[in-house]
């Protein structure tokens, strides 16, 4: 005889660690649910409706019994958790979605009240055991780009990171975001994470740091006045981007336009070293972000991952190319290169180098201010 899995609930594996325990969903978690996802986080990361009422909450437990009694379907648990005080507390919802071959998408969501308590790491750890105790291979997580939250759990599991995929995440208005994704295997330790992770999106990239720009030598001569504004204008650059984590510095946060604080830093490394190096000294160097099949790479191409690594060559550019600079003591003389087939004297482009960067400042106010308000010169 065949034997019959019985229908939900009874279907539902109960998991847990003694505090934690995944169960199946009840009609007196509606009112829970429904606080979940009216919690501005869970508006703001997932694809839940607007506004989210109790028959929302209904339609939502009509689909988690769906899964459960498909023998290919998603497995949905609710979470509980065991307060201080020893009460029993709805912590939010956490899936698998089988994608044959071994593999699942996993998905987890928190209830307010069960943050910092340690839940939904515990709650990934038994629904990822019990998929490997049931033949499962693999698990692979996928958040938005920014939602640090779910990115500390994944890594906090033992995921491998594998990257940013470019607009891959649906949105609720239709449009799509970038997506982080990691996965583990069968084979890993669930109980710490792998390291290292590409970055940490909750640590700044720049520490904020003392402003001590000053307004320099105001009866001082040509090259003096020029190298200060220059210099000025490359510590704003470090000042408008500090305290920022990887994410922020990649966010393209006045649409349609494609600019990000970290991709005007790429393209100041990039201005920087063809002005100072291949013009003025006739340098031959490769391309840092701009190729012939990436033309706007320095804004298109960003990647969290490489946010310190770009910071960092953005240092390194502006260091060469004050030794640039020292090295050629005639702003009449025309540099080794050429613009155009132009010759072109250092006091032109020192002049261009500090419009380049007023004008471009100007662009990271406006980036900065939609990031956190911040303003200021």
């Amino acid at each position: 005889m065949t034997s019959q899995v019985p229908p939900f609930p009874a279907c539902v594996p109960e998991l847990t660690d003694g505090r934690v325990q995944l169960r199946a969903h009840r009609d007196d978690d509606i009112p829970a649910i429904v606080e979940q996802c009216v919690d501005p986080e869970s508006v703001r990361w997932t694809t839940v409706p607007r506004p989210y009422g109790a028959d929302d909450a209904r339609q939502f437990l009509d689909l988690v019994r769906q899964g459960w009694d498909d023998p290919k379907g998603q497995r949905y648990w609710a979470i509980e958790w065991t307060d201080d005080d020893v009460r029993a507390r709805f912590g939010g919802t956490i899936d698998l979605r089988p994608r044959g071959s071994g593999g699942a998408e996993i998905g987890f969501g928190l209830h307010p009240d069960a943050r910092g308590q340690h839940v939904m790491s515990t709650a990934v750890r038994l629904a990822c055991r019990w998929w490997f105790a049931n033949e499962g291979r693999r698990v692979t997580w996928w958040a938005n780009v920014g939602n640090t939250a779910s990115w500390r759990v994944a890594w906090a599991c033992g995921f491998t990171w594998h990257g940013t995929v470019p607009e891959y995440l649906p949105l609720p208005d239709g449009t799509l975001a970038d997506g982080w994704v990691a996965s583990v295997g069968s084979d890993d330790d669930l109980t710490r994470p792998v390291e290292p992770w590409t970055h940490d999106p909750g640590t700044p990239v720049v520490a904020d740091a003392e402003d001590t720009r000053d307004d320099g030598p105001m009866t001082g001569g040509e090259r003096e006045t020029l190298l200060h504004w220059l210099d000025l204008y490359r510590e704003t650059v470090l000042l408008k981007i500090g305290g920022l984590d990887a994410e922020q510095l990649c966010r393209r946060s006045v649409p349609p336009s494609t600019m990000s604080l970290l991709g005007m830093v790429r393209h100041l490394t990039e201005v920087e070293a063809y002005w100072l190096r291949e013009v003025l000294h006739g340098e031959d160097l490769p391309d840092y972000y701009c190729t012939r099949e990436s033309p706007d790479g320095d804004f298109d191409d960003i990647d969290p991952a490489r946010a310190a690594e770009d910071v960092a060559a953005y240092r390194d550019e502006v260091t060469r190319c004050r030794e640039a600079i020292d090295a050629w003591p005639d702003l009449d003389v025309p540099g080794r290169g050429r613009r155009h087939g132009k010759e072109v004297a250092l006091t032109w482009i020192l002049t261009h180098l500090v419009e380049e960067y007023a004008r471009h400042l100007g662009h990271m106010d406006l980036l900065r201010e939609t990031i956190d308000g911040r303003t200021g010169y």
